[in-house]
């Protein structure tokens, strides 16, 4: 095999584990850049070459990684084990369709899925690796895979009573390794060595991996929201509870907003942008101008009967009128949702969008409606981001807005359900704040984007 290194503070949990024999679960909450598989993986193989070295008739000779699905235990775990890491050179058989690796003396490495952690039930388990358990959410979560499954099989099959008879070097143990997600069952265990002495918690940050650049993570800093930073790379258990906009805090966002730039008739001539959610007799709508790069809501229109009233209660408010017509003093920029490009709400068959192109706005809306997620990720990014950045106000006179950054709400109070609340009708004027701030400033995980407002 070749030659296999781990970092210092990886080493400090491996030593525990496998040299001094002090812990029998080890929990390990890591921020990005730790290398959480790479200790995974090299775990998994010093419990196999204790196994491969005992009596092929001892049963439940097994050892499994498991993570939330199985196209991620097989893609980063299968060639790192194999290859990267040299177990080849000991593998009877391999299988990464199957997730099986067959090694000496009847022992297995098995790749499972969470979802298909129950499929280990009645067998036993001589060391378990528990890779990021904070994504494991359905069917009773990690909570119900580790009490009804994996902690059996490790306590029933390899207790210290059967490695004791066996002759193993130790019984049966465990390793969850995981970023943080809120106050969640692996935040549970992580505190659990506080009442149960087989426990062991570690906690290392992004300045505990070598792995990490500091001059990538001070630009993060200024790219990401501060509790999404925590969560990443300060391994920070802080939650958003059940509120969609987290980062919004009326003492710090409310204020005054400096009047429109006008010409010396009095005109507004500064570049005016609107949010819209379209929904009848409320049309929700949120005025702001952009400055320096930060979007201040300087007020807000509500109650019009369809989009047509909207548009000429717009137009009568930015744009001077003569006679039948408006004079452009400035561009009014328009963010819809983009279910306008369909409903067709005048008596003549328009759609929303097509209405307001009409009225000579600058309409701007994607072809589809962005994911939930990434447009209020993009929201909180701009209320605050990690490094105490702010790049939205909102000024008093926009009640509406203020209650629905404040006020709206994850359904069932679970924000990985991702679908907002709507039972308290206070969504409406948030949402079309989404629609804008993702169209000028999005998100794209893991991809390049041009910004179309600024850069961070």
């Amino acid at each position: 095999m070749s030659t296999i290194t781990l970092f210092p503070n990886q080493s400090k949990i491996f030593k525990d584990l496998f040299i001094d024999k002090n812990v029998v679960h080890s929990v390990a909450i890591c921020s990005r850049g730790f290398g959480k598989s790479h200790l995974g993986a090299v775990s998994a193989i010093q419990a196999c070459s204790e196994l491969w070295n005992l009596s092929p008739s001892i049963p439940n000779k097994q050892v499994v990684i498991t993570a939330p699905t199985y196209d991620q235990v097989t893609s980063i775990y299968f060639d790192m084990l194999m290859y990267q890491l040299g177990l080849s050179s000991y593998a009877l058989k391999a299988s990464k369709d199957v997730g099986r690796i067959e090694l000496p003396n009847n022992t297995l490495l098995r790749l499972m899925s969470f979802e298909a952690i129950g499929r280990l039930r009645g067998g036993g388990i001589y060391f378990a690796v528990n890779d990021e358990t904070r994504d494991w959410t359905s069917n009773g979560g990690f909570r119900e895979a580790w009490e009804s499954v994996i902690e059996p099989c490790i306590s029933t099959r390899w207790g210290p009573m059967k490695a004791s008879e066996f002759g193993t070097p130790s019984q049966g143990r465990s390793l969850t390794i995981s970023t943080p997600k809120g106050f969640d069952y692996t935040f549970e265990m992580y505190n659990r060595q506080e009442l149960d002495s087989r426990y062991k918690s570690y906690h290392f940050d992004y300045r505990s991996s070598p792995l990490l650049d500091p001059s990538e993570i001070d630009r993060l800093k200024g790219t990401m929201d501060p509790i999404k930073f925590g969560r990443e790379y300060l391994a920070s258990f802080k939650e958003s509870g059940n509120s969609v906009f987290y980062c919004f805090d009326r003492k710090i966002h409310v204020k005054d907003v400096e009047d429109y730039d006008r010409d010396p008739e009095g005109n507004i001539i500064e570049p005016i942008h609107i949010a819209v959610d379209f929904n009848v007799n409320i049309q929700a709508s949120s005025a702001s101008v952009i400055r320096g790069g930060v979007v201040y809501y300087t007020e807000e229109f509500r109650g019009s009967a369809d989009t047509e009233q909207l548009c000429i209660a717009i137009a009568s408010r930015f744009w001077p009128r003569r006679g039948d017509t408006y004079r452009k003093t400035c561009k009014i920029n328009i963010y819809p949702d983009p279910s306008g490009k369909a409903r067709k709400t005048s008596a003549i068959g328009k759609t929303d969008i097509s209405i307001m192109q009409s009225f000579g706005f600058n309409v701007l809306t994607h072809n589809s409606a962005p994911s939930i997620v990434d447009s209020v990720q993009c929201v909180n990014r701009m209320l605050m981001t990690a490094a105490g950045t702010i790049h939205l106000y909102v000024s008093p006179k926009c009640q509406h807005l203020i209650t629905s950054l404040e006020r709206t709400k994850w359904v069932d109070n679970n924000p990985d359900t991702a679908t907002i609340d709507k039972r308290e009708n206070i969504e409406h004027s948030s949402d079309g704040v989404r629609y804008q701030i993702e169209y000028l400033f999005p998100i794209r995980n893991g991809q390049k984007t041009s910004f179309r407002g600024f850069k961070f």
